[in-house]
């Protein structure tokens, strides 16, 4: 295959990056450059000689680049500036990430100024005329390289590099280092911080009583550079490069303090505040985005890769051709190929060469020496490769369960690779990890959660039958290994579990439920040996792969398919054993003394044990529990203090950090667009891109027609979902709730329905007789965020109509009953709809309006004539942030004169003003009272039937935005943003 660059240098050219390759392979490598601003790649024909661009000053040395990080604000080169060899198989160097250097594209003085940074930082001063060595780091004739020693280092495979990274509390790391977190931190802990809130929030530009500004809250466009841009550039790098170095105890000189500027000044010209956009949004995060980026590339110290090996794929799967002209970001496994979207702009561009896979897990290498029975020493080497699924990747309880196409949450397969160093013969011993194949959810905010079953049964078996044909598909036979409680909490998913098993009737499907906390209460956990004696054999049924010689004699016929509830702590314990009876069954039968394993296998309990911390690192942010009896086989009390203390910080970070961190793993991945960081900054909160809210929102229209609609001869005109608040009768009672509202040719129908269930709640018939006219304009339920002030991302309508004899209100309420009365139907409608934290919801923290008390209408609105006369208040809901980002540089989210919103919001009225004519067609308008400022009371006006008016307009939504729902806001974007 074509060979990627191992080195490359970086060199900040008038127009754009140039990247150079350098080594003996770089001949064939041709040179590239990234144009700023734009982003695009194009080759380059005049190539640079490496010493002319080292004498320049502005390069550093790379030994990969990872992408291209895009945001509407700007864009980011990401360079690997330092790796760790962890393993060597068949000669090839498996590395870890350690350090990366994020490049602004967004001119020629601040990619210098980062590029100044990185050099300072891995200890090169680049000083005129220093002569390189043009040699490759990992080429034959040695393993020299460009820069200094301490650029890379290459631990030697015969001892494990696990690689395991200091952890640090919460409180540590918002207050003990708060000078760490740059502009944002500025904001909390300078009392002109707050200010900046308070004239945000009364329509003012922002600046502080001294006419400077705290958080900055500022348009970073691609195009404009300034010793501002640079100063917040600056410091966002030193913060995470000293974070990085605090977590990973690193002693590296910055070099950053003598040249940061400094963040504020009294005489600095105040710059443009952000517009009311997406990208003004995604602007202000954008510091936490690059941070959060480092810390997940970097500082986790959990992305691997390799630039011969296709670390993606097990040994059985392996491509034998290396001589193949086939670029290696195609031949490995999409499922594990972590930053293909980040690295597809060097695709896209033919620079196949710089395409380095990544790839996130956990790689560890251990060499042992055992003595055969006939007394001679062999030597051996035990790899582990877990490889993280990029499907449905995330954080613990946000990537629950199953999606519709069959993906499951923190599945892993983690690969045993026992080499025979004397025989030349590899052993590959394959299993996985996954979440329970259905969908259900957890809430963050308990210790111990409920699961909560989603969606209907045939959802549910549709979603299962698509996981179980994959694994099929991949691995042939496959043994389920349930570990989750029989009774309890866990049992309402356990047992479902089982059943969709039962339900396939596919022999070579089975299904085996092992109790983990029942068999070995008391923190017995040598008891799953009772798991081993009854499944142990299907180590030897399934097999494994083995090679010798480079070719494969025998292939593994299935995989043992292990989980809990999370797949982290029950689950590493269990799959460490069978691993150990594999490897176990291997050696004897490599004429092994069986008397001599239990003690020369100690180390693999280690190499086990820091998988399970690894895994469990990257999907609920701590270490694993149970680690002590996976190292040492034996359980203490101890042990359990220490678990408890992770559990505690597993709370922790499940309901503040979470939710950004997985909003930033899903934009690496492409999965959603920038929109994904309005919607965190109005709600804290990031949802789930797997699953098609389009499609669960049609799906809600189509069930609640089906439902409802109870004429055979009344035919649905059109459905639509949509947002409404908590209380009938009102504009803004919080928390909003999604709702779908269906047009007939004779009614209008408000369906109140429960998304986690498929099921319609309750539901109104409004007769269109009844219906006296509609106002649509912009409605603004919130300011406290630049996106929820936006008149045209904000839109809604309100539906006046009477309570006719037709119209008819029916509350599923379980029973026999469902006509209810209009006096309590609110009471009661409340008791049977889904709970606030359900569905695509407002702010539930947020109080009901004290400006518009309840039942009652918008000071807007006119006074009704009859007290009969009700509203109905909607809301058209947000774009979708899970719009997939484009490869490219993302241009701003909105330019159309007309927003979605306020196109939907027009459509609405104008169909049920089109179906209220037809069955009136004498309606042109409404008589009303005058209620202007100099009418009299007795002129009389004709209203429109559809009339352009604010709903709720900025000013009356500011005047009733009190100052505790201000600081909550406040209080809350300071812990999670």
């Amino acid at each position: 295959m074509p060979g990627l660059v191992r080195k490359v240098l970086i060199l900040a050219a008038i127009d754009g990056l140039l990247l150079l390759p350098a080594g003996p392979r770089s001949r064939s490598q041709g040179q590239a450059k990234v144009a700023y601003k734009t982003g695009v790649i194009n080759a380059v024909t005049n190539e640079t000689p490496i010493p002319q661009a080292v004498a320049s000053g502005s390069s550093f040395e790379a030994v990969g680049i990872a992408g291209i990080l895009s945001v509407p604000s700007g864009s980011w080169l990401i360079a690997i500036t330092k790796r760790s060899l962890v393993a060597e198989i068949k000669g090839r160097q498996i590395f870890v990430i350690t350090d990366i250097a994020l490049i602004p594209l967004n001119s020629k003085s601040e990619a210098e100024a980062a590029i100044s940074r990185a050099k300072a930082k891995s200890g090169k001063r680049g000083t005129n005329g220093t002569a390189l060595d043009d040699t490759d780091s990992e080429g034959e004739d040695g393993d020299s390289m460009l820069s200094s020693d301490d650029d890379v280092y290459d631990d030697p495979p015969g001892r494990p590099s696990h690689n395991r990274a200091a952890s640090s509390s919460i409180a540590e790391d918002v207050i003990g280092k708060k000078g760490l977190y740059g502009r944002f931190a500025e904001r909390w802990f300078w009392k002109r911080g707050w200010q900046v809130d308070g004239n945000r929030l009364q329509g003012l530009s922002g600046r502080g009583e001294s006419g400077g500004e705290s958080f900055r809250m500022r348009k970073m466009t691609s195009g404009t550079t300034s010793p501002d841009s640079e100063a917040m550039d600056k410091a966002v790098s030193a913060a995470a490069d000293e974070q990085a170095q605090g977590s990973q105890a690193e002693t590296t000189a910055t070099g950053d303090d003598a040249t940061a500027q400094p963040l504020e000044s009294p005489d600095e010209p105040t710059l443009e505040p952000v517009d009311n956009s997406a990208e003004g949004v995604a602007n202000t995060l954008t510091p936490k985005l690059l941070r959060t980026t480092r810390i997940l590339l970097a500082a986790s110290r959990s992305f691997y890769f390799s630039y011969e090996y296709d670390i993606t794929r097990s040994a059985v799967k392996q491509t034998h051709d290396t001589s193949s002209e086939v670029p290696l970001h195609k031949n490995v496994d999409p499922e594990f190929f972590w930053n293909r979207h980040l690295i597809t702009p060097f695709i896209e561009a033919g620079q196949h060469h710089y395409a380095l896979p990544l790839m996130q897990g956990f790689v560890a290498q251990q060499h042992f020496q055992i003595a055969n029975k006939d007394g001679y020493g062999r030597n051996f080497l035990l790899t582990l490769i877990s490889r993280r699924s990029a499907k449905r990747a995330g954080l613990r309880y946000l990537r629950r369960g199953i999606d519709e196409s069959g993906n499951v949450g923190n599945c892993v397969e983690t690969e045993q690779l026992l080499s025979d160093i004397d025989k030349t013969a590899e052993y590959s011993f394959v299993q996985m990890r996954g979440s329970i194949p259905i969908f259900f959810q957890q809430s963050p905010y308990a210790l111990k959660p409920k699961p909560i079953l989603m969606h209907s049964e045939f959802a549910n078996k549709t979603a299962f039958q698509t996981h179980f044909r994959k694994l099929r598909d991949k691995y042939g036979e496959v043994q389920v290994v349930n570990l989750v409680e029989r009774h309890n909490l866990e049992a309402i998913v356990g047992e479902k579990y089982e059943a969709y098993s039962n339900e396939l009737e596919d022999p070579k499907i089975k299904f085996e439920w092992f109790d983990f906390h029942s068999e070995c209460r008391g923190m017995k956990f040598e008891n799953v040996s009772r798991l081993l004696d009854r499944v142990g054999n299907i180590v030897e049924e399934f097999g494994w792969t083995e090679e010798k010689g480079g070719k494969v004699e025998i292939n593994q016929k299935g995989i043992i398919r292990t989980n809990c509830m999370d797949c982290l702590d029950r689950t590493n314990v269990v799959m460490s054993n069978f691993a150990r009876r594999a490897l176990e069954i291997q050696l004897t039968q490599l004429n092994i003394d069986p008397a001599k394993l239990e003690t020369s296998l100690n180390f693999m309990n280690l190499l086990w044990a820091d998988n399970g911390d690894a895994i469990s690192k990257q999907y609920s942010s701590t270490a694993a529990l149970k680690g002590d009896f996976t190292r040492t086989k034996k359980r203490n009390i101890s042990g359990a203090l220490a678990d408890f203390g992770l559990t505690l910080t597993r709370f922790w970070n499940n309901i503040i950090g979470d939710f950004f961190t997985q909003a930033v793993i899903d934009y690496l991945l492409g999965n959603v667009s920038a929109q994904v960081f309005v919607e965190f900054e109005a709600k804290m909160m990031s949802g789930d891109p797997a699953v098609s809210i389009s499609k669960v929102r049609q799906n809600a229209i189509e069930t609640s027609s089906r439902l409802v609609i109870a004429d055979s001869n009344e035919e649905m005109t059109c459905g639509w979902a949509l947002l409404t608040p908590n209380e009938e009768n009102t504009l803004r009672t919080f928390p909003f709730k999604e709702v779908v509202l269906l047009l007939t040719d004779a009614a209008l129908y408000f369906c109140k329905f429960d998304f986690a269930m498929d099921k319609v709640s309750a539901f109104e018939r409004i007769a269109l007789e009844d219906i006296k006219g509609l106002q649509y304009g912009p409605y603004i339920t919130s300011t406290l965020t630049s996106a929820q002030v936006d008149e045209r991302q904000n839109v809604g309508l309100i539906v006046r109509y009477s309570t006719g004899k037709d119209n008819i209100l029916r509350i599923n309420t379980r029973s026999l009953t469902a006509n209810v009365s209009r006096e309590n139907a609110d009471t009661v409608a409340e008791a049977v709809v889904p709970s606030p934290g359900d569905g695509d919801q407002e702010d539930a923290a947020k109080p009901a309006d004290p400006k518009i008390p309840e039942n009652t209408t918008s000071p807007s609105l006119p006074p009704p004539s009859d007290s009969k006369d009700r509203i109905l208040a909607f809301k058209a809901i947000s774009a979708d942030s899970t719009i997939r980002a484009s490869s490219r540089l993302p241009s701003p989210l909105r330019k159309s004169t007309e927003s979605d919103e306020e196109k939907l919001v027009l459509s609405i009225c104008n169909e049920v003003e089109r179906a209220c004519k037809i069955v009136n067609p004498s309606l042109h308008g409404t008589i009303s009272d005058g209620t202007g400022e100099h009418s009299s009371t007795d002129e009389q006006t004709v209203r429109p039937f559809v009339e352009k008016k604010d709903v709720v307009s900025v000013l009356e939504a500011r005047k009733s935005t009190g100052i505790l729902e201000q600081v909550g806001y406040s209080i809350r974007r300071w812990v999670w943003a």
